[in-house]
Order: C-alpha cells, then structure tokens, then sequence
C-alpha cells in the first residue's frame, strides 16, 4: 500500500497529536481562549462550546459534547465518514482520493451553520437547550 498524498498523513499525524495530548497533559484544555464574538456581543456563535465539546468527545462523552455544541457534534461524525472515505478511496488507488461533492452541499452545509446560530440565540424553551450549558 502506497500513500499518494501528503495530506492524508498530515491528518494522521493530527489524530495521533490530539490522542498524545489528550493522554499526557490534563489541565490542556483549561489553557483555551474563549469565545471572542461571545466576550464581545453576549450574543453564542455557532462555535460556542465547540472547543469544550471537542474536549468532551476526546473524553468520550457524547452526552456531554451534545450539551456544549450538537452542530460541532455531527459535523465531527461527518468529517470522520469523509475521511474514511478519503482514505478508501487512496487506498484502492482511484485517480482523485476526494469524491467529487455537489456545490449544494457546501450551500445546505452553510445554511445549517448561519440557521444553527441563529436559532440557538433564540429566548425560548427548545431553543435554550442548544446553548452552552
């Protein structure tokens, strides 16, 4: 088996380091920045509590990185599907290792982004469970 492209064991040596780090030091994830638009504004960007639910599903603890941020959630499984089928697809020796994604997808991707943010600063009851908490 052959590796064409860098990138691929870029990302490995990514996944590896964030495995290393989250072994060896404990205290890593108390020395993050917060929320620059939330320190500003008040207002939850769409990434709010991204960092502490990444923290979270590196701890394995899916319930409790759906209560920081769900978006980062499932984008987290999607980008993990993606790079499964990268990989695949440079191992069986395909000419492009990236599927070929319709432009609609990045479109809906970015709808769901701008609409989760929005809705997530929302005052009311279903609303207030994707804040933060």
């Amino acid at each position: 088996m052959r590796v064409r492209h860098p990138w691929s064991w870029l990302a490995s040596a990514g996944v590896l380091g964030l495995v290393v780090l989250r072994l060896t030091w404990q205290g890593w994830s108390s020395a993050l920045p917060v929320c620059g638009i939330r320190s500003l504004t008040g207002l939850q960007c769409p990434g709010c509590g991204g960092t502490r639910c990444a923290v979270k599903l590196l701890h394995g603890d899916v319930a409790g990185a759906l209560a920081m941020n769900p978006l980062v959630v499932g984008l987290a499984l999607v980008a993990g599907i993606f790079g499964v089928i990268v990989l695949v697809r440079e191992w069986k020796g395909y000419p492009s290792a990236l599927p070929v994604i319709p432009s609609w997808v990045a479109w809906c991707l970015a709808g769901a982004v701008i609409g989760f943010g929005l809705v997530r600063n929302l005052p009311w009851w279903p609303f207030t469970l994707l804040v933060p908490h």
